[in-house]
């Protein structure tokens, strides 16, 4: 027998122990999404309103500004409850998957409890519409919702408020 056929049986039989232990050991619990002990969102008794925003901007020079109006929604929850500074996101449903690219709206809540807690929207969010609304922490405290894209793509700089394996996260659908 050759050096290398030994090598490899011992390779091998090493990697089908380590895989049987791992397998004994358990996988690491799953994701799921909900609320925590310190971190919580309130979606029972949540409400929908129509408004409108009204913009203006005035040119260099110009006398009179010029206004335009934008169709909004607002998405009232009951209460939020956080253990530190975060950012109340919703994030569209799209064919029953919560399209994390898209941000339909943010507010920021200080540590504790807030109640109620309004969300701005200008994305369109009828009566019957799915969201995902869910915490991101105001990682660096600055008052700004860092969602930019970092390092491999996937990551925002104000990450999503996990506790343990549980997302602090809710799919709701808007009411009347």
């Amino acid at each position: 027998m050759s050096v290398k056929f030994i090598a490899g049986v011992i390779a091998a039989l090493t990697l089908a122990a380590c895989s049987a232990q791992s397998q004994d050991a358990g996988t690491a619990p799953a994701m799921t999404m909900g609320n925590g002990v310190d971190n919580q969102i309130e979606i029972a008794g949540l409400t929908r309103e129509e408004a409108g925003t009204t913009l203006s901007m005035a040119r260099d020079g110009a006398a009179d500004p010029s206004a335009f109006r934008m169709n909004s929604t607002r998405v009232v929850l009951p209460s939020v409850t956080t253990a530190q500074p975060s950012w109340v996101v919703l994030h569209p449903v799209k064919a029953g998957v919560p399209d994390g690219d898209i941000v339909a709206g943010f507010v920021r809540v200080d540590q504790g409890r807030t109640a109620p807690v309004v969300i701005e929207t200008n994305y369109r969010a009828d009566a019957g519409d799915s969201f995902l609304v869910m915490l991101h922490e105001d990682a660096n405290d600055d008052g700004v919702f860092d969602f930019v894209f970092r390092d491999d793509g996937v990551n925002v700089e104000d990450i999503a408020v996990f506790e343990g394996n549980v997302m602090v996260a809710h799919i709701l659908t808007l009411p009347e």
